[in-house]
């Protein structure tokens, strides 16, 4: 059930001529969105639910 995994790593691994800022960028939004997460959780422990 690992179907979009195999789409984002399929994609990827097609693109081999792309430029090397398109990978810093999704690198950038992978870690703000992994930020923006983590920034959720501790609020919602802290706030007690």
């Amino acid at each position: 059930m690992h179907r979009m995994e195999e789409l984002i790593s399929l994609s990827m691994f097609e693109n081999k001529n792309r430029p090397a800022w398109v990978n810093w960028l999704f690198l950038g939004i992978f870690l703000w969105s992994s930020w923006q997460l983590a920034g959720f959780w501790f609020a919602q422990l802290r706030g007690g639910g």
